[in-house]
């Protein structure tokens, strides 16, 4: 009983931190399927992160704080357009610029407010759903159909963006400024505005990553509450190949080895903490070899573009 209690408590574990990662996957795919590389969505999360709880703090709805949270972190994403679109600046250093700003900025701001007599407040969380005569299968049945709605969302996602991308007339033209912006442009597609939506999307799909933390997972917020996942989903896009339906593959498999260490430190385990926290990045690296093989970014992704130039 306790093997089987064991067993189900991770695959349910596995299957809660998928949405965490997923949207913001999802969300930069779409990004850089327009050639745009945003290496900031580590910096967006946080502070999307940080809305969250903040609006759901003064509001007491999580719903609220979603939306505050996808807004906020689409401004970001707006002002990051204007450095690595309009002003064609290195994406790279842009990307690492805002993730720092996303860092430093989430955490002055919880401790300018929050952080006082050292009382970490909670706030209400968007709960799981209960399929009572679903969810009593033995096993599969929690795993599966008592999950937080923002699972079920993510996952429906993957293939609305693979149809979006490959089957409208926005995804296709997406998809032309991506891979040949010149080409785009002789055919009167605006490629500037085109790699604005596709940021602006993004964006979105990441806000909704990081209020994921503070208002699914955890309740409150934290000091780098994100834990490096922006860089997470940025290499699930390279493993995926750049396709929806692939990336989730390694995240599944990425989120049972985080979900299974942090099993094995709540079974006390003689293994100290930090070294069953590395079991999931070691995973990462063992998938390059695996996954990362013939691995193609779009032909532009990282290519500023001038117009008429």
């Amino acid at each position: 009983m306790i093997d089987q209690l064991f067993i189900e408590a991770i695959l349910f574990q596995t299957l809660k931190l998928v949405p965490a990662i997923l949207f913001a996957s999802l969300g930069e795919l779409i990004t850089e399927k327009s050639g745009v590389l945003n290496l900031g969505v580590e910096g967006l999360m946080l502070m999307a992160a940080f809305t969250a709880f903040d609006v759901t703090y003064l509001t007491g709805n999580p719903w609220l704080g979603l939306a505050a949270a996808v807004a906020v972190s689409m401004i970001f994403g707006l002002v990051f357009g204007v450095f690595a679109i309009n002003l064609r600046l290195n994406q790279v250093v842009v990307g690492l610029g805002f993730w720092l700003f996303g860092l430093g900025l989430s955490d002055t701001l919880y401790r300018a407010f929050f952080a006082v007599g050292g009382i970490t407040p909670t706030v209400p969380i968007i709960g799981e759903v209960d399929l009572p005569a679903l969810s009593s299968i033995p096993i599969l049945g929690r795993v599966l159909f008592d999950q937080n709605p923002l699972l079920y969302l993510s996952i429906a996602l993957i293939p609305v963006v693979h149809f979006f991308l490959n089957r409208t007339r926005l995804g296709v033209k997406i998809r032309a400024v991506g891979e040949h912006p010149r080409a785009a442009e002789t055919m009167g597609v605006d490629v500037y505005k085109i790699r604005y939506i596709a940021v602006l999307i993004g964006a979105a799909f990441v806000g909704a990553s990081g209020a994921y933390f503070t208002i699914s997972l955890l309740s409150t917020f934290i000091l780098n509450i994100t834990f490096g996942r922006g860089f997470i989903a940025l290499a699930m896009i390279y493993f995926g190949k750049w396709k929806p339906f692939r990336l989730f593959i390694p995240l599944i498999i990425f989120s049972f080895v985080d979900s299974l260490q942090l099993g094995m430190q709540a079974l006390g385990v003689p293994i100290k903490y930090f070294f069953l926290n590395m079991f999931p990045y070691i995973t990462i690296v063992a998938l390059i070899p695996i996954l990362g093989r013939r691995a193609e970014a779009p032909a532009a992704l990282m290519e500023p573009y001038k117009k008429g130039g």
